[in-house]
């Protein structure tokens, strides 16, 4: 049993309409119920009240996710409440309307609607309040038909109906506020919430078909909760009819929001495995349609992705610069936003190599899987250019100071000081986030050795310790770490008193000087202890007037 359960209710339940699961027995699930604060508690009663002082007959029943979580025993915050026999706007504007005429009207917000929007996975109009402190959203039972188009044709519907057309068994429970209890339409929604079990409520290829999203939705919950896809489920999710409902029929935005959502939960290694493990992995990151890009693109994807997630505690606290991570796996050390970040770049590592004409200018094919395939945002696309650019920058200087012995590697040419201001101005584009960089350019070059063959331990501590000695290199030899927060010294103001330049007509002169300048505090011992007293003694010394 989950700790959610309790074997009781407490409370006097209130006699409600009988209800009838998929096989004509109760749907009530003996000898469970759930535990609820007194702030929830509060909350339904209320509702209750409601219903008794409007004289209404309807049944609130809370669906879902909440219910889902509450059983689980986890925080739950979402409560969606179906209401079996009139629109959520309706019982809303009865809730409002009550809590004002009895005198408690700053405990309630006013009723919001949000229109129907499929793209949104929003089929119907939902009603939105805040009610003693808690966010809820009414809505009707509904149940759904669908012809050829992902759009369903929408109807008020039954308990049972509206449990069939739920994604995932484990996401069709109700919780009956007027009975108090849980109610499991599908007969199968506790057993497989019990055996950790994914299943749709109706056969799988009619389920994912009629919207293609739930395939993503069916592997988030299974990683987010270490879960396991059901046979049937599982087979369906790597056939080609469900691969190419899922290209055509789901738009762009929704692809994107639901790999967030993989990306950001707890699992985003295991959730990008699984996505490959049932070949969605190439349908979600789309690449261009150019001939060079190699069918196996999107295993060596799912290999860097893999050595990010099983990279140790002290590999990872050496390239971050923290104490080393005790939760598993290490790089969930990173803030959650950095971890998307990090797992996202890691997808689209393989793909860097090509571009693709948009236009007339090329676009690398990170940039178009971003804004063309996901219809990510602006800052998502430069983020992991950047992050992908920076590895690349620094696997090239790894190689050139540590290069392995009898490696294939070429070593950039240059002396220490080149390399070190080479470094330098690329951390001042980069930023914060270069140790992202770091982490990748280490797990690209595992992946592609361990491609190669299998690599003994001896190897991979070599690889590891060159990036590891980079990292001590930058932050403590050169002195770079934080290097992006150096301002510039000497103004363009100041540069033309100094060396006596017109702003109006030497401004590209300027503009040299400055950068030059840049370089020379780059090459400095400590670059961010210069002052602006060193610039000017400089610039005096270089360009004497």
């Amino acid at each position: 049993d989950y700790p959610g359960m309790m074997s009781e209710s407490v409370g006097t339940k209130r006699p409600a309409s009988p209800s009838m699961g998929h096989d004509g027995a109760s749907a009530v699930v003996p000898g469970v119920s759930l535990t609820l604060s007194v702030q929830e508690v509060a909350l339904f009663d209320l509702l209750l009240e409601v219903i008794a002082k409007r004289g209404l007959q309807c049944i609130l029943r809370v669906a879902g996710g909440w219910v889902r979580d509450k059983l689980m025993g986890r925080e739950a915050h979402d409560i969606d409440i179906a209401i079996d026999d009139r629109m959520g706007k309706a019982f809303a504007e009865d809730v409002v309307g009550y809590m004002h005429e009895c005198g408690r009207s700053s405990e309630v917000g006013s009723v919001g609607v949000i229109k129907s929007n499929p793209d949104q996975s929003k089929h119907l109009e939902t009603a939105t309040v805040r009610v003693l402190g808690f966010e809820l959203d009414f809505v009707n039972l509904r149940a759904e038909e669908y012809t050829d188009s992902r759009i369903p044709v929408m109807r008020i519907g039954t308990a049972l109906e509206d449990a069939l057309r739920r994604d995932l068994t484990i996401n069709s429970l109700f919780y009956n506020i007027n009975l108090k209890a849980v109610e499991d339409f599908t007969g199968r929604g506790m057993a497989d919430l019990t055996a950790k079990i994914c299943r749709t409520p109706l056969p799988p290829l009619q389920t994912m078909i009629d919207d293609p999203l739930r395939a993503l939705r069916a592997v988030r919950f299974a990683t987010r909760y270490s879960f396991s896809l059901e046979d049937d489920l599982r087979k369906t999710l790597c056939s080609k009819e469900v691969s190419d409902a899922l290209a055509n029929k789901v738009s762009k935005e929704r692809l994107m929001t639901e790999l967030n959502g993989m990306l950001s939960g707890p699992s985003p290694a295991d959730s990008l495995s699984l996505l490959h493990a049932v070949s969605l992995f190439p349908v979600v990151f789309q690449p261009p349609p150019l001939p060079d890009i190699p069918p196996s693109w999107a295993d060596v994807a799912h290999g860097i992705v893999q050595e990010c997630a099983k990279l140790p505690p002290s590999t990872v606290a050496s390239l971050l610069n923290v104490d080393p991570p005790t939760c598993s796996p290490a790089v969930h050390v990173l803030p959650k936003e950095e971890r998307r970040l990090l797992f996202l770049s890691s997808a689209l590592s393989p793909l860097r190599p090509f571009s693709t004409a948009q236009g007339k200018k090329a676009v690398a094919a990170p940039e178009h899987v971003m804004r063309i395939s996901l219809k990510g945002t602006l800052k998502d696309a430069q983020d992991t250019a950047t992050v992908l650019l920076t590895a690349d920058e620094l696997a090239r200087a790894a190689d050139a100071l540590f290069p392995a012995p009898g490696g294939s590697e070429s070593a950039s040419g240059g002396s220490e000081e080149e390399l070190k201001v080479q470094i330098g101005t690329v951390l001042k584009k980069t930023g914060a986030i270069w140790r992202l960089s770091l982490l990748l350019a280490l797990c690209e070059r595992l992946q592609r050795r361990g491609g190669e063959g299998a690599m003994e331990d001896g190897e991979r501590e070599a690889e590891t310790e060159r990036m590891v000695s980079l990292e001590k290199k930058i932050r403590e030899g050169w002195n770079l770490d934080n290097v992006w927060e150096l301002k510039t010294l000497v103004s363009g103001n100041e540069v033309c008193e100094l060396l006596g330049l017109d702003k109006k007509t030497d401004g590209r002169r300027i503009g040299e000087v400055h950068r030059e300048m840049a370089t020379w505090v780059l090459k400095q011992h400590k670059p961010l202890e210069v002052t602006q007293e060193d610039c000017i003694a400089w610039l005096k010394d270089t360009y004497p007037r």
